[in-house]
């Protein structure tokens, strides 16, 4: 698959089967966290397997998950700057070698008992989300198909990603695969689907840059930022700077 094809596979699924996730799949999934946590300053998440508790009992997540096991804790160090756009950007990264790896995944907020997730926290860190992970279960209950119908109910064109939408042409001559990028963010997973990042044009340095941002940043806005991020990088093959309206190429 192309990098723009993987991530219009990923989408958020909620019912899972009782098949345990592969070895050597699961091993793959390890060894991407292992990276992220090497690599990338105040990133701790940790890959926890075969633990529902989080989700038993939680009034909110009643019905809108089916076996929810196998998942990641994005533990981050509160401190380190950035640290929510970088959570959501590498989370997202490694969604998508598990969707490579033949895995469904979600990314999960406030519908679970953080009190009952089974990771490791220090001073001064803080669990942000989890990241699920599995097999899809063809069997889905009634309120997880509502969820997904919800969640993708509205297809987003690529230029709703850029703003002022009037100097797209633009952001063409500065990035010739702007809109492949746009694609990519169309894909991007995102809290009560807002989808609140968007493209624009900015001088830094005496240069127009392709940038990108958020209106309202917040924890919850910056970890879609940082996903956001991700896609638009994936597609095109290049990298960002971290920042609300830091460059995105």
């Amino acid at each position: 698959m192309t990098p723009l094809e993987l991530l219009e596979k990923r989408h958020s699924v909620r019912s899972y089967s009782d098949k345990p996730v592969a070895t050597a799949v699961l091993n793959k999934i390890k060894a991407a966290v292992t990276m992220v946590n090497t690599h990338e300053q105040g990133l701790k998440f940790q890959v926890i397997t075969d633990d529902p508790e989080p989700f038993h009992g939680f009034d909110k997540a009643y019905g809108m998950f089916s076996n929810p096991r196998n998942y990641i804790a994005a533990v981050v160090d509160t401190a380190t700057p950035d640290v929510y756009e970088r959570a959501g950007y590498f989370a997202e990264q490694i969604a998508i070698k598990a969707v490579e790896a033949g895995l469904a995944t979600c990314f999960v907020g406030g519908t679970y008992k953080s009190g009952a997730v089974k990771a490791q926290l220090r001073a001064g860190e803080k669990i942000l989300f989890l990241l699920l992970f599995g097999y899809t279960s063809e069997k889905k209950r009634p309120m997880a198909k509502l969820m997904e119908k919800f969640i993708h109910r509205k297809k987003m064109a690529p230029e709703d990603f850029f703003s002022p939408e009037s100097e797209i042409s633009k952001g063409e001559e500065i990035f010739p695969d702007l809109m492949t990028g746009l694609e990519g963010m169309i894909c991007a997973p995102s809290a009560l689907n807002r989808r609140p990042a968007r493209v624009f044009v900015k001088t830094v340095d005496g240069i127009e840059r392709i940038c990108a941002k958020v209106d309202k940043p917040d924890n919850s806005t910056l970890i879609d930022l940082g996903i956001a991020k991700f896609n638009f990088n994936y597609a095109t093959s290049t990298f960002c700077e971290w920042g609300n309206g830091a460059p995105i190429v």
